[in-house]
């Protein structure tokens, strides 16, 4: 009889196993999306820069923060380990 508990937990952590690796790749693919946004928003900047546009400098400054957040989640989950 005290077997069964153990086996259950057994079980149990073979589950976790797999959402951890999940959680993993889910990390790494938002990741490198926050970095992708961060590099799109730069561009956009630079663009809206060279033609003076202030509302495309706002926008893509919004852009960059979008992508910044993006990526420092990814690193609070990674440093976390949640």
């Amino acid at each position: 009889m005290s077997l069964l508990p153990i086996q259950k937990l057994y079980l149990l952590a073979g589950y976790v196993d797999k959402i951890n690796k999940l959680k993993d790749v889910l990390t790494n693919i938002a990741g490198a999306i926050g970095g992708l946004v961060i590099i799109y928003g730069g561009i956009k900047f630079a663009l809206a820069f060279q033609k003076l546009d202030q509302q495309g400098e706002h926008q893509a400054v919004f852009t960059i923060v979008a992508g910044a957040v993006l990526l420092g989640l990814t690193a609070i989950v990674g440093l976390f380990g949640v």
